[in-house]
């Protein structure tokens, strides 16, 4: 007799329908490239527990953290979701225990540089306005009273402290001794930001292309963005939510911090550059250390920015 290990897809599928008897979907798609999550997705969702979404999204913590992490997220994400214009999960399905949880489908395609370049430039202008609100509203958020007092501070120490491992004892085996400088001039940048007295805000943390979604459909009105997957969120520098954006080129980077209304001061995009030196350094030893990215992907993420000068638009 098949089992849910069977089902294509894969045991979580059971797990829901264990949870939610009367729930039904034409087809599912799972997801298993996250560091910390699998996601099973669910299209054309019917049934008195599908609560009238065609589309419901499900996701499995992997590691502890993630699960210990999860009921703040969706207290956090309940709270934020009436304070902004843009589109964030809203957890409807949360069964007791269960260590999973589900929210209607973030609606959009993953806001790619390819898409944002085959955007209209009143588009584009709209994506950075929406953006920078956003970031914006979450970043002046109060983060003393509940439920936001439960989120933690920055990672990023230890995030810090488990890089520098991986670049002494295994990047010298990979790198040129050009290569060996930046990666140990990256750590100590964000060493001495670390210790410097800077804002700290409500993040996301985590502000990625492959998070940001962008609905242009007939009936989204000029465009809606969508921002997921809050599982990082902390209380850390403004700067950092802005880091990851250079993805984009520091053309719309500019474009989304003039639509931004939190605190600025004349070193915040020196800082979010830093950041995103750090972040591509982290894929190089995520991918040594946790097999997630290929190689080339993570070298070609470190190479992009690996240079201590900052682009400028």
């Amino acid at each position: 007799m098949p089992t849910d290990r069977d089902d294509p897809a894969g045991p979580e599928a059971g797990a829901i329908r264990a949870a939610f008897p009367t729930l039904t979907w034409e087809s599912a798609h799972r997801i298993d490239e996250g560091w910390d999550h699998v996601v099973l997705m669910c299209h054309g969702c019917g049934g008195a527990d599908a609560l009238g979404h065609p589309d419901l999204v499900f996701r499995f913590p992997t590691d502890e953290q993630a699960l210990a992490q999860l009921p703040a997220e969706i207290a956090v994400l309940d709270h934020v979701a009436d304070r902004v214009a843009a589109s964030v999960p809203r957890y409807t399905h949360v069964p007791d225990g269960a260590g999973f949880a589900g929210y209607p489908l973030v609606r959009g395609d993953r806001l790619t540089p390819e898409l944002l370049r085959g955007l209209s430039p009143t588009e584009t202008t709209t994506v950075a306005a929406q953006l920078g609100a956003l970031l914006a509203a979450l970043h002046v958020m109060d983060t003393s009273s509940p439920p936001l007092d439960r989120v933690p501070h920055s990672y990023q120490p230890e995030n810090l402290d488990f890089v520098r491992g991986i670049v002494e004892n295994d990047l010298p085996a990979r790198f040129s001794d050009d290569e060996m400088r930046a990666a140990r001039g990256i750590c100590d940048e964000v060493a001495a930001l670390q210790s410097t007295l800077l804002p700290r805000v409500f993040l996301h943390n985590d502000v990625h292309t492959r998070h940001l979604h962008w609905d242009h459909s007939p009936g989204a009105g000029p465009g809606r963005l969508g921002l997921i997957d809050f599982t990082d969120m902390c209380l850390g520098d403004p700067a950092v939510d802005f880091a990851e954006l250079y993805e984009y080129g520091p053309r719309f980077v500019d474009r989304v911090l003039a639509h931004y209304v939190g605190r600025i001061d004349p070193t915040f995009l020196d800082r979010a550059w830093t950041y995103q030196r750090f972040a591509g350094l982290y894929a190089i030893t995520g991918h040594l250390y946790y097999g997630e990215e290929t190689w080339d992907h993570a070298r070609a993420t470190f190479d992009r920015c690996r240079s201590a000068r900052r682009p400028r638009a």
